[in-house]
């Protein structure tokens, strides 16, 4: 029961939980790297400890914890904190306070809580340990000697190296490094180059960055300065006995515990302090050299947040006055208190929403400030993918008693994400093609190409869709440095959060209908969303036309859901089909001939054949064009995947789909049917053996239970859907 304890107390000897002052230079000797790291090197690498994803983010945000959940999206604020910390690495100081900026609800408290999380349990592993110090003072006897033998080492009192390792009952007094100074800047700043220079002989370039540090230019705190001052005076300059007192502790990033993760919120005015301590009575039994300093402790959050991370939440709404010293403490790194100069080490980030910037910007001091501010937007999700993530916790804590099927969180998302998107313009393409292109986009397209590359509207040609796809940077990016940036308006997550709750209480099981119904109430409230009342451009800002943009895309999606649960086989191989026409036209532009594998002569491509292919996919292009598009990516595949068997459905799935359509013809008439007898079975029972319609009610019933299992509908949900479809497309 109790095996925990032992297995702590062996994880805390594996981590050097204790060293002496010698023990922890020798750490430092094997892993100058990583224990000689400011706040932003340190930051920099937890980051990089996580490693990326794909698509470039760090792997952190989108990890789930217990107090925090996955972060989806934000890939440019991720960037620019990068960019910024990697600026701070450089300079060798923390010299611009990061502000997060957006609408309500668009994650920036959660984006710093990620950072925090992150360092918490960085902290928590040997790669990411950090260390401070505490002054250990023997009792009077110990020092004397008269207690013989040291238990903590088994040398005489006065011949031990260091009394780090003491008994409680060994000692009189514990002064902790409020700060949590770096150890290293125990070493006299005349001796401290000489010192870390002997440890990077082999890393030039990292003994360079930290020259520009305050580890090499830096000292410790005023009141630890006193003692070691004091001491040394009383050791008659031997700095040994000095460090004889030095403790080094391992200390852990804890928010809950405000040790390097410190929140600041709007109503709190407070930031550090002193507080004399030299009366305390805990500390009475001090040696006599330091009973008569005038100590001081300091506290407050600016102290706890040393070392870390310190936010400062909705920071605008407090008034100015109550942290204009910020702009002092960025240009210096000094905060002084009461005439005490103090060196910190903290990343000084904070998070605003734009009504409360816009108003700061008209504030006389603004000016000043602005220099030492980088803001960083954080808006709302432009991604409908990422954006359903969100709420997949949610979603899956009611699914005891609601069902959200297929489609349904999708089309909520897509609406989201519609609401937060501006019109293109063609001023802000350079090249005019492009220009052509993304103007023809509706708010749909435009969501769902943001969203995949795959997943581009058909009315564009081949050629249309590789420049879309080749300039997919400038679409994301087109109004990302304009005041009015996509995704500062629109529904927040919070709003669709409150929406799920509502459709919840509501419904049992929730289609996309449902979806749909509730947003055609919604965007009747002009007085409680603003993005309701923005002046339409075509499609955009135009929420009843989002409705019915997402009302025929989600029908055509349920609708080949609906085909494929028909239970009709296609048994023509389109993977031949496909690749004789790719030879055949393949021959036709080199004007090769090909072999026949029937006589096994070599004749010339069949243009008919040909022709009868394009007809059956419906090509509305230039042949010729669209010819040489494929075979141009038939190539580039090849590139890519050398030595790889070919699929020429997988290398060209537009086809096979459009190759499909022939196909869909017989499944209307089954539908259609359908529409003939869907009466008759919702009012039958389990048992229709005797119904005159029994072969067509069980046929039915068969496409309802190919939903349920094969897309995870609900049965209602299903034959719901059908219904619909029915009355809208056949």
């Amino acid at each position: 029961m109790n095996e925990w304890i032992d297995q702590a107390k062996r994880d805390q000897i594996d981590q050097k939980e204790i060293l002496s002052f010698n023990e922890y230079l020798e750490e430092i000797e094997k892993n100058p790297r990583q224990l000689l790291r400011t706040s932003a090197q340190y930051i920099y690498d937890m980051l990089h400890h996580y490693g990326k994803n794909e698509d470039g983010g760090f792997k952190l945000f989108t990890m789930s914890h217990s107090n925090s959940p996955a972060l989806f999206g934000h890939l440019h604020a991720q960037e620019d904190i990068e960019k910024n910390l990697r600026n701070f690495i450089d300079e060798g100081i923390n010299n611009k306070f990061i502000l997060l900026v957006g609408p309500n609800g668009s994650a920036k408290s959660s984006f710093v809580k990620k950072i925090m999380v992150g360092l918490e349990e960085y902290s928590k592993i040997n790669e990411g340990a950090n260390y401070s110090f505490s002054w250990v003072f023997p009792i009077d006897n110990y020092t004397k000697g008269s207690l013989g033998f040291s238990r903590a080492s088994g040398e005489q009192g006065e011949n031990l190296e260091t009394f780090a390792y003491l008994e409680d009952g060994d000692i009189s007094a514990i002064l902790n490094s409020e700060l949590r100074d770096h150890p290293i800047l125990l070493i006299p700043q005349d001796y401290r180059k000489d010192v870390i220079s002997t440890f990077l002989n082999d890393d030039p370039s990292f003994l360079e960055q930290l020259e520009r540090t305050y580890l090499m230019k830096g000292d410790i705190s005023k009141r630890n300065k006193m003692v070691y001052e004091s001491l040394l005076k009383n050791y008659k300059g031997d700095h040994q006995k000095v460090l004889k007192h030095i403790r080094v502790e391992k200390f852990e990033i804890s928010k809950r515990y405000s040790t390097g993760a410190v929140t600041i919120e709007p109503q709190i005015h407070v930031d550090a302090q002193l507080q004399q301590i030299t009366m305390d009575k805990r500390l009475a039994s001090l040696p006599p050299s330091l009973q008569s300093l005038n100590l001081f402790q300091m506290n407050g959050q600016l102290v706890m947040a040393n070392r870390g991370v310190l936010e400062f939440s909705d920071l605008l709404k407090r008034p100015l006055d109550t942290y204009k010293y910020l702009l002092q403490t960025l240009e210096n790194a000094y905060l002084n208190i009461n005439g005490i100069l103090t060196e910190l080490d903290i990343l000084f980030i904070g998070t605003s929403n734009e009504i409360h910037l816009t108003a700061f910007k008209q504030h006389p001091d603004f000016n000043s400030f602005k220099g030492r501010f980088k803001i960083i937007k954080a808006p709302y999700l432009l991604c409908y993918n990422s954006e359903k993530k969100i709420y997949m916790e949610q979603i899956d804590s009611i699914k005891k008693n609601h069902q959200f099927d297929p489609l349904s969180l999708e089309s909520l998302c897509l609406f989201a994400v519609m609401t937060r998107l501006r019109s293109p313009m063609t001023k802000n393409y350079e090249d005019k093609k492009l220009a052509q292109i993304i103007t023809k986009l509706n708010p749909l397209e435009k969501s769902l190409f943001i969203s995949s590359d795959e997943r581009l509207p058909n009315h564009l040609t081949s050629d249309e869709k590789q420049i879309l796809n080749q300039y997919r940077s400038k679409v994301l990016d087109e109004f990302i440095n304009e005041n009015l940036y996509e995704g500062k308006f629109g529904l927040s997550p919070r709003d669709l959060k409150n929406i799920i709750y509502d459709l919840t209480s509501l419904h049992e099981n929730i289609s996309f209908i449902d979806i749909i119904e509730h947003l055609k109430k919604l965007v009747l409230l002009k007085n409680e969303y603003d993005f309701l009342n923005m002046t339409t451009q075509g499609d955009y800002h135009h929420p009843v036309r989002f409705i019915d943009l997402i009302t025929s895309y989600m029908l055509d999606q349920f609708d080949q859901k609906l085909r494929d649960s028909l239970g009709l086989i296609d048994n023509r191989s389109y993977e031949d089909y496909i690749r004789k026409y790719i030879n055949h036209i393949n021959a036709e532009l080199k004007g090769e001939k090909i072999k026949n594998d029937v006589t096994g002569k070599f004749e010339p491509a069949d243009g008919f054949f040909i022709t009868e292919f394009e007809k059956n996919i419906d090509l509305k292009e230039d042949s010729k064009t669209f010819r040489s598009h494929l075979i141009s990516k038939l190539g580039a595949y090849s590139l890519d995947n050398p030595g790889q068997e070919l699929t020429y459905c997988e290398v060209f799935p537009d086809l096979e789909k459009s190759l499909k359509e022939s196909f869909r013809h017989e499944q209307k008439k089954i539908i259609q049917n359908m529409s003939k007898y869907i009466v008759f079975f919702e009012k039958s029972t389990e048992d229709s053996s005797h119904h005159q319609y029994k072969k067509e009610i069980n046929q039915i019933k068969e496409v309802v239970d190919r939903l349920v299992t094969k897309y995870d509908y609900s049965r209602n949900g299903a034959i719901e859907l059908i219904k619909f479809i029915i009355k809208e497309r056949y």
